[in-house]
């Protein structure tokens, strides 16, 4: 009994649990959750944290609603506080289209959160054992899994949840119940045949032990050894990305191709993969066939604009790759001379001001795409700021002739996927600027000027992925 208690007290001293400490004890009434509690009970006088019980009831069960009852009144006879919750787990996974397994899990942490918010808890602190390790493991091996899945769970994840008997034996939890005289609830649902856990649990470990007698000993040491090499590999990913990656935004992460493809290929995999993570809203990380052919098209140079689930949409350019989330809305907004406008929605800011021909000769040198000058006179108080319309044409600054728009994007080899972003200053038909690549010949500032109008085009970046 006391090895239990060991290990469990070597994985809170590894999460620095100390004297300050407030802890959530996720309790389902359980064998495995009421041992957790009774050790962690336990201890508490030994490394002077405070705890508080949380049980989660699926309303999955008619009788669901005892097990919250035996929880309230354990915590009570133990003196501990408690929060007990009902959701209905069943009617979510119906709405968000979710299995009863990921709506479960899904509302089950955000509860664990919320009570931790509520009580200020910097620890979430769950029942999980080595058996709930190797069917983890056979469970994303089935679902073809890389090696972060296949690491599964963490003693101690993310600094905040912790599973102390996480190398416990399932026979060592029960034996230590036994010998401690602890009462515990039983999960009819845990026979339930209709869960893929349950059918792993009952029917292919023990399959498997026939093959190997210690294979959950075994699985949960290839948990480890994965575990272990992914923090590594994902270490290398991040030093990757910071060089690979050229501009990122809320909705957009561009790519140095040329510069990926000399990594390691499980490197380029990673960072793929951490790209697409941070742009999607999906909780789950891509699978492997949508990485191998965001790849596939990296390496073969592929220029095509390509639709990936979740919204997402990519595009190589020369030795540049665009990962796309969504479309830009369209533009129909007024910029008054002087005066600025910013676009929430696009994280970008175009401002106008007013300045001398003196001061104008001073800067023009250093003017480019991103800031360009005008006649003020010729431009007038107020000017359209749109998005661009089928037919636009404008005369490019330097040209005799009016240009196709489209032309124009073409000739700068402007990529498709970016084509939404591109918006124009407009008086009347007559367009201005092509934001932000050209200004209009038709207002440039010559001999005849008395004004200068000076805009600027900012978009906002965090230049991480």
């Amino acid at each position: 009994m006391e090895l239990i208690v060991h290990s469990a007290r070597r994985v809170l001293f590894q999460a620095k649990v100390g004297a300050d400490s407030r802890l959530i004890v996720a309790v389902s009434g359980g064998i495995d959750s009421i041992v957790l509690l009774d050790i962690l009970d336990q201890l508490r006088g030994e490394l002077g944290y405070r705890l508080h019980l949380a049980h989660f009831d699926h309303a999955l069960r008619p009788e669901s609603s005892a097990d919250g009852r035996f929880v309230a009144e354990e915590a009570s006879r133990r003196g501990l506080p408690y929060t007990v919750e009902r959701r209905d787990v069943g009617e979510h996974a119906q709405e968000e289209k979710l299995s009863l397994e990921e709506a479960g899990r899904l509302l089950r942490y955000a509860f664990f959160e919320e009570v931790a918010g509520c009580v200020g808890a910097s620890f979430v602190v769950l029942g999980h054992h080595a058996e709930d390790q190797a069917e983890t493991v056979l469970m994303r091996l089935l679902r073809g899994s890389g090696a972060t899945g296949l690491g599964a769970m963490e003693a101690v994840k993310e600094g905040r949840y912790l599973r102390p008997l996480l190398s416990v034996r399932r026979t060592e939890i029960e034996t230590y119940a036994q010998e401690r005289g602890l009462c515990h609830r039983e999960d009819a649902s845990n026979r339930d045949m209709y869960f893929l856990r349950n059918r792993i649990r009952w029917e292919l470990l023990p399959l498997l032990e026939e093959y190997n007698p210690k294979i959950t000993e075994t699985l949960n040491r290839t948990a480890r050894l994965l575990k272990d090499e992914d923090h590594l590999l994902s270490d290398l990913a991040e030093e990757a990305i910071t060089a690979v990656v050229c501009e990122s935004y809320n909705d957009k992460i561009i790519l140095d191709s040329s510069v990926l493809v000399d990594y390691h290929i499980a490197v380029q995999r990673r960072v793929v993969r951490c790209v697409l993570q941070g742009l999607s809203a999906a909780e789950s990380p891509f699978n492997f066939a949508v990485v191998e052919q965001i790849l596939d098209w990296i390496w073969a140079g592929d220029k095509g604009l390509h639709e990936l689930s979740g919204g997402l949409r990519c595009q190589g350019n020369g030795s540049r790759y665009f990962l796309r989330r969504g479309h830009w809305p369209s533009v129909e907004s007024v910029l008054a001379v002087p005066g600025a406008v910013v676009l929430v929605d696009q994280g970008i800011e175009i401002r106008a001001e007013i300045v001398s021909v003196e001061y104008f000769v001073q800067i023009k040198d250093g003017l480019g795409a991103g800031q360009v000058a005008f006649d003020a006179d010729r431009l007038g108080a107020q000017v359209q700021l749109r998005s661009t319309r089928p037919g636009d044409r404008f005369r490019p600054l330097g040209m005799v002739g009016h240009k196709k728009l489209s032309d124009l994007l073409i000739d700068v080899k402007w990529p498709r996927i970016l084509r939404d972003e591109i918006l124009v200053l407009a008086q009347g038909e007559d367009i201005a600027w092509v934001l932000p690549l050209r200004s209009s010949h038709t207002f440039k500032v010559d001999s005849a000027t008395r004004r200068v109008a000076l805009c600027q085009f900012r978009r906002r970046t965090d230049n991480r992925a």
